[in-house]
């Protein structure tokens, strides 16, 4: 049986060569397999594709590798893995070793017993507290409102089968969340919790704008909430200024008026709330009208520049 890992490179030339003789390790104690590595080359600058093409393949391993013309980002990278891996299950992993290759194995192991995705759930991640409180507190909000709630804690260490990979692989969207659409398409799933060490070298590419981002794409892909928010942000604000236009009535046609505090108070308040109501609704609606425009362009995901793979390669036995 032939195996793919799948694995998303930027800018990790550091890490290469001891991921390397991880992955070696941790592919001699599965039995029966072979084993081909995916190296997604995501538009690096240091070296990174140099460093690969000097990794020396083994009987059981080898490796290949997809460049890109340009970075387009680390779900567009997973993509173009599931399109160009050839092995009969899929295992999606990091390079800076967050993602230990000695659950391999175990993913294998679960895989033979009839799993079509095996999942890693991350905890006792080696990580600011700011950052964890943040990733809990996405994973909490998306089951909360989407339409297909996600493992909690969940990355996009896994693996997965073939035909799962040619699902997602298929799925004609662009704003894509790869945990969100491994949840989508069903199957038997399973979960093995592991502990995510510190990177092994280097700092991570993965910014906050584009956590921000992929967490944006991942609540406007996968739920109707957002839009529902704006329609009772609308409703709330008429009927906040409903119920102050009756007490004004009832204040003139009763107390005289009296009571009523004049000035622009209360006129520039209702004036904010309805303008903050409108800009919400606004953006809300931006937001998917936004997504719906570049998918309508119809653009590849990713473009790859050249494929090169090591020799010899293991080939998938149909």
């Amino acid at each position: 049986m032939l195996i793919s890992l799948v694995i998303p490179v930027y800018n990790e030339a550091e890490n290469i060569s001891h991921l390397w003789e991880r992955l070696k390790q941790a592919v001699a104690k599965v039995e029966d397999s072979q084993f081909e590595v995916v190296f997604v080359d995501d538009g690096s600058q240091d070296g990174t594709a140099e460093c690969i093409r000097s990794l020396k393949p083994t009987d059981h391993l080898a490796w290949k590798i997809v460049e890109f013309s340009r970075n387009f980002g680390h779900q567009a990278a997973i993509s173009a893995g599931m399109q160009y891996a050839q092995g009969e299950a899929l295992i999606f992993l990091d390079a800076d070793l967050q993602d230990p290759p000695e659950l391999i194995a175990v993913f294998v192991e679960k895989f033979r017993e009839g799993f079509d995705v095996v999942y890693g759930i991350r905890q006792n991640r080696k990580e600011p507290w700011w950052l964890r409180f943040c990733f809990s507190a996405f994973y909490r909000i998306f089951n909360a409102i989407a339409e297909r709630p996600i493992p909690l804690d969940v990355g996009d260490f896994s693996l997965i089968s073939r035909r799962v990979a040619k699902l997602i692989a298929d799925m004609p969207e662009r704003d894509r969340l790869i945990r969100g659409m491994r949840s989508w398409v069903g199957f038997k799933q399973f979960g093995i919790p592991y502990d995510r060490p510190e990177r092994h070298a280097g700092t991570t590419s993965y910014s906050l704008s584009r956590r921000i981002e992929g967490a944006l794409d991942g609540i406007f892909g996968f739920s109707k909430a957002p839009i529902r928010v704006a329609l009772f942000s609308g409703l709330m604000v008429f009927v906040i200024g409903g119920a102050y236009l009756l007490t004004t009535l009832i204040s003139a046609l009763f107390f005289g008026g009296k009571e009523l505090v004049h000035g622009w108070t209360s006129l520039i308040t209702l004036g904010f709330m309805l303008g903050g109501a409108n800009l919400i609704a606004i953006a809300i609606v931006g937001e998917y009208v936004c997504r719906i425009y570049f998918q309508t362009k119809s653009r590849p995901l990713f473009v790859v520049n050249k494929i090169e793979a090591s020799t010899p390669s293991p080939t998938s036995i149909q």
